[in-house]
């Protein structure tokens, strides 16, 4: 992030990302030209999300991409940027490498990428400090400033020892042996200081000159000195420079080598990765979805928080979306210039037509996107303090992983000033300090303040001002929502067969690789999801019942309808009929059918299928059922009850007359020898009745028989003798025969 010029300031996931792709193409055109000519690279490969390889039902593609975030390799991508190139001060050679490595990167996960040229730029001096003996604090290339006063080596430098000499006031502050050394001194804002400490150095046969902040935390200093020194190289170091040379040079001998260059009028690099939308490989109608960051870091500083945090992110984020195929374009803009006034970010939209801008989505910009400084928030933050698509869609991602540390207010600074002001819906997302104007005061037509941590701009923006939890943060919920934009928009309604829209429906689909669940329907029934370029089955599950809508063909944003069979089948059961009754071994066969006119059916089972025997093969009640089931899960069941009895045959009249404390023969035939336990439980019995009505006097009591006899079966029936009771003498008596079938048999009696 640039610093403002209008007021004071106050300011366990692992995955190794390798791999550079070589041959980049580039394009130039002066700035003043308003415009950057680009040359297009091969195109990509799409990838369809890997199988799932778990039992448990995917999640929606939104948290599946999140979970696919891993904020590990996004640390890969600061180191490189930070300490294996460092500094990539503007217009310098660094620049350009840094983005050769997003290029490459890009490239590798299928982008066509192009190398902007535009410019020129302002003159660069700068001074690349390495050493060949000593591991450098915060990386092993730093950058100083190179004054004008003194020699531009170029490339090859000039290397030696470094001696220490303090102020370089007087003799006594040089070691004996300054010649052919490196002298360090303490840099002083005093003109006629500084000159005479770099004049004492030559005298003494400095080999070069570093001036360096003594205290505080200081950038490199850029100076020019009242006497030129054209022989030897002179160089502006940070206070951390001073710091970290002496704490080097107490530990023993230290040997630098120190290369100036002078850039004179250079210019500026921007790298764009584009992956096409799959349909629209030309890229001219599918909308656009862009994350930015700014390559270049100010003079001096490694710039790993500002910016390659925000490259390290956008590179995560395209190494994650290249998985899918997608039907909206996705565009990575890694930018120079930005520390120098968005120079290249305004460069890219200059070449924007008219047409291209009306594609675009939004721009989310990161910049400054993982420091561990403490008082640091989550931010998003606009040109005009409001809030629009890109920072709600951002509130929304947020919503959707739980995190609620997100804000938004008004500041520009950034590149997204450059997409805001051709109207393209833009934000700055950014680990800051911010404070917000005092109420009544509001965001949108004042702002607020930020304080920046120590870090910020200095030779300390190293590796260690990178926080993983805060990049993994960041991915959630900024790349989770350019994600969400970047698939396509899938509206599912939910409707009853009678058409009402059915709230709290679960809906899956099934893209292929296994049903992943997408949530339930909302109070008007329905349900907003996000889908790559790709075909599914999409489900909907409603009161035990599911419709599945086969085949739906996701390209670009669409609605699906699926319509849930909520009536049970019917059942038709003709036979058997229920209490229907059969004799024993009689042949008969069931006859049943089940029907739906919505969904048809999915099943129809009975006791037997349909058509099959009855069992007829025991005597008693049997019971059957017919189970039905759609195709949408719903169920049906109808049960009855049939009967099957003996052939029964009595040998004795309903009606007969007999003396009280005889024996009465009862025959009767079952069709067969049955055995003797044909009789239920507690039968026979017998009940006085009124002779005159039948009607029942007092309870039943059972029979008795004369001597030992029992029932016995001879001669093709049965035979039961029934004793009656003396004490039943002119009354009138009913036998009642219940047998195992069921069935109950009846005599009465009239005793004298």
């Amino acid at each position: 992030m640039r610093s403002s010029l209008r007021r004071p300031r106050r300011l366990e996931r692992l995955t190794v990302i390798g791999g550079l792709a070589a041959a980049l193409s580039l394009g130039t055109v002066p700035a003043s030209a308003g415009g950057v000519q680009l040359q297009a690279l091969p195109g990509s490969n799409l990838t369809a999300a890997a199988p799932a390889t778990a039992d448990a039902p995917l999640p929606d593609y939104d948290k599946e991409i999140v979970d696919r975030f891993d904020s590990a390799n996004s640390v890969n991508h600061i180191r490189h940027l930070a300490v294996d190139i460092g500094p990539r001060l503007n217009g310098t050679p660094q620049e350009r490498e840094g983005a050769e490595y997003i290029g490459g990167i890009l490239k590798s996960y299928g982008f066509k990428v192009t190398l902007q040229q535009w410019g020129p730029v302002s003159t660069k001096r700068v001074a690349k400090v390495t050493s060949s003996d000593a591991d450098l604090p915060g990386g092993p290339n730093w950058q100083m400033a190179a004054s004008t006063s003194g020699k531009f080596t170029g490339d090859t430098g000039v290397k030696g020892q470094v001696v220490d000499a303090r102020t370089g006031q007087s003799a006594t502050e040089f070691p004996a042996d300054t010649e052919g050394k490196i002298v360090l001194m303490d840099y002083s804002t005093n003109a006629t200081i500084r000159n005479t400490a770099v004049a004492n150095a030559v005298s003494r046969g400095a080999l070069a000159v570093i001036l360096a902040y003594p205290t505080g935390n200081s950038a490199p200093p850029s100076f020019t000195l009242t006497t030129p020194q054209p022989g030897i190289p002179v160089v502006g170091g940070g206070s951390a420079h001073s710091t970290w040379l002496r704490e080097l040079l107490a530990k023993g001998a230290l040997t630098l080598t120190i290369a100036t260059n002078e850039y004179a009028n250079p210019m500026g690099t921007n790298v764009i990765g584009i992956r096409p939308a799959v349909g629209d490989p030309d890229g001219t109608t599918a909308p656009i979805v862009m994350v930015g960051a700014h390559i270049d870091s100010v003079l001096g500083a490694p710039g790993a928080h500002d910016d390659a945090s925000g490259n390290g992110v956008s590179l995560e984020v395209a190494r994650v979306l290249s998985q899918y195929p997608l039907d909206k374009e996705l565009r990575i803009g890694g930018f120079g210039g930005e520390e120098g006034g968005l120079l290249g970010a305004r460069a890219y939209v200059n070449t924007l037509t008219a047409a291209e801008k009306a594609r675009f989505v939004g721009e989310w910009q990161m910049d400054m996107v993982g420091t561990p400084y403490e008082p640091a928030r989550l931010w998003a933050l606009t040109p005009n303090g409001q809030s629009n698509y890109v920072v709600q869609e951002a509130y929304e991602s947020a919503a959707r992983v739980g995190f609620d540390g997100l804000r938004n207010c008004r500041l520009g600074q950034s590149d997204h000033q450059a997409f805001y002001d051709v109207g393209i819906p833009s934000s700055l997302f950014i680990w800051l300090d911010y404070r917000p104007p005092t109420p009544p005061a509001v965001c949108g037509p004042t702002g607020g303040t930020y304080v920046t941590e120590p870090q910020y701009h200095k030779p300390t923006d190293t590796m260690d001002n990178i926080s993983p939890e805060r990049l993994q943060t960041t991915l959630d919920v900024v790349g989770g929502a350019v994600a969400h934009n970047a698939l396509n928009a899938v509206t599912v309604s939910a409707l009853s067969d009678a058409g009402q829209p059915l709230v709290g429906a679960q809906v899956r689909a099934d893209c292929g690789n296994g049903p992943r669940d997408l949530g339930v329907t909302g109070a008007s029934g329905k349900l907003k999801a996000v889908f790559p370029h790709i075909t599914c089955d999409v489900s909907v599950t409603a009161e035990g019942a599911t419709a599945t809508e086969r085949g739906v063909a996701i390209s670009g944003d669409r609605a699906v309808k699926v319509t849930v069979d909520l009536t049970k089948p019917t059942i038709s059961l003709t036979r058997p009929a229920d209490g229907a009754v059969y004799t024993l071994g009689t042949a008969t066969t069931a006859s049943y059918r089940c029907e739906d006119n919505l969904s048809g059916i999915a099943g129809c089972t009975g006791t037997v299928p349909d058509g099959g025997p009855l069992d007829t093969s025991s005597v008693g009640f049997h019971d059957f059922t017919v189970k039905a089931v759609d195709n949408a899960g719903n169920t049906a069941s109808r049960k009855v009850t049939y009967q099957v009895v003996y052939p029964w045959q009595a040998y004795f009249p309903e009606t007969m007359s007999g003396k009280a404390g005889s024996a009465v023969p009862i025959k009767f035939s079952l069709g067969g020898d049955r055995g003797t336990g044909v009789f239920a439980p507690g039968y026979p019995a017998s009940q006085q009745v009124a002779c005159d009505t039948g009607k029942p006097i007092g309870s039943a009591e059972p029979t008795r028989n004369p001597g030992n006899s029992k029932i016995s079966y001879g001669g093709g029936q049965y035979n039961y003798v029934w004793k009656t009771d003396k004490s039943w003498s002119n009354t009138c008596r009913q036998l009642q025969l219940k047998l195992d079938d069921g069935t109950g048999h009846f005599a009465t009696i009239k005793l004298k």
